[in-house]
């Protein structure tokens, strides 16, 4: 029977990150992951007939300052598009409201990464006698409680861990074989992810519009004529069976033209938009961080953030009762991760839901509130700069 002191079930951002931090704690930590390993592969536009770009991963986050300094406090020379501007418009009125580094005192507001890049980076980066070892293509099976830890099968026989994280996903199979219960709710919709190019440059200017097609959003990338566009609709049926050409005349209109036209599209994936919370993030030796511990609507990209949030506080936990020589699954260091995280991904997600909500009315009376608010926020100036840094600096 092969140990392991931490055991993380997903091999994604959230995962990888978490696992990458620990490093430095001279703990035995295995990543385990169904999937294969992610690739180093620089996000560049390769033209084919009929604009469509290729070779283009459309699995972007946006990462608030908060979160980037957490990934390089262990990582070194991480990839990303930082943007220093961003603008939120409704698409049905008159509402606008702008945040700008500069007037913030910040040298951006934020970064744009791929998300399998920035996962290859910080696998790169860890030391060639790194006490980290990565599985691919392995599958979680069955979980056993033992006395002081996990007994874990796998497709390849028994891995034994003091301490069990899933960082496995909103389906987390984690979270399921602990019988941990979540609560959920759809909205009916589906997200869209591509990557586009844009005649325009987008100058590192992240935008948002809320349309009555749903939540648009043009992440600017390193290229600066390339954009991750993420797109909450109820017509996904319909978007996703649109050829390139008629979706990048979709994009260009929804988007105002703002950019000029969509001179290329790349593949896209869809994906239901949810909220699920689930109703304890530890048991004994368990914890669920990530998606596996909530799932909130990306209308304002937090969902990646408060995610890494997580993994921060659990990795300075867990190294913290290393040098206190406590346990790795000590019920009562876990409960303080639990304690401080669920108050803010809670409150999180209620901001997204009233976002959610609100942003997707039609009532005359809702769009009039909708845009008065957006334009007096723009207005305000010591507001305007309380929002700007709670979502960059949280």
């Amino acid at each position: 029977m092969e140990h392991t002191d931490v055991l993380v079930i997903g091999g994604g951002v959230i995962g990888v990150a978490f696992a990458a931090s620990l490093e430095s704690a001279g703990l035995l930590v295995t990543v385990i992951d169904q999937g294969s390993n992610p690739k180093l592969n620089s996000l560049v536009a390769k033209r084919q007939k009929n604009s469509v770009l290729v070779d283009t991963n459309p699995r972007i986050s946006a990462l608030s300052i908060s979160a980037w300094d957490f990934l390089n406090s262990f990582g070194e020379g991480l990839s990303s598009a930082p943007y220093q501007r961003m603008e939120v418009l409704d698409g049905e009125g008159t509402g606008r409201l702008t945040f700008c580094a500069k007037e913030l005192g910040l040298g951006e507001l934020g970064h744009i990464v791929e998300n399998d890049q920035l996962s290859a980076e910080l696998i790169n980066n860890l030391k060639r006698e790194s006490n980290i070892r990565f599985h691919w293509n392995t599958e979680l099976k069955e979980l056993e409680k033992l006395e002081d830890g996990y007994a874990i099968k796998l497709d390849s026989g028994i891995l034994q861990t003091k301490l069990l994280v899933g960082a496995d996903g909103n389906q987390s199979k984690v979270r399921k074989l602990a019988n941990i219960n979540s609560c959920k709710w759809t909205y009916n919709q589906k997200g869209i992810v591509a990557i586009v190019e844009t005649e325009l440059p987008h100058v590192r200017t992240a935008r948002q519009w809320f349309t009555s097609n749903g939540i648009l959003a043009f992440l600017p990338l390193a290229d600066k004529n390339l954009c991750s566009i993420v797109l909450s609709t109820k017509n996904y049926d319909e978007i996703m069976s649109m050829d390139e050409q008629a979706l990048a005349y979709f994009l260009e209109n929804l988007s105002e033209r703002v950019l000029g036209k969509i001179v290329g599209v790349g593949p896209r994936l869809a994906f239901p938009i949810l909220q699920e919370h689930s109703l304890r993030y530890v048991d004994e030796n368990l914890a669920v961080i990530g998606d596996a511990a909530h799932t909130i609507h990306p209308l304002a990209g937090q969902g990646a953030n408060i995610g890494f949030a997580d993994a921060k506080d659990l990795s300075q936990l867990i190294k913290q009762s290393c040098l206190k020589g406590t346990s790795l699954g000590c019920r009562e260091v876990l409960n303080q991760y639990q304690s401080s995280r669920r108050r803010d991904n809670l409150s999180t997600a209620a901001l997204m839901e009233i976002f959610a909500r609100g942003f997707s009315s039609s009532h005359p009376t809702v769009q009039w509130l909708r845009n008065e608010g957006m334009n007096f926020v723009d207005r305000s100036g010591l507001f305007k700069k309380i929002i700007a840094k709670l979502a960059t600096l949280r």
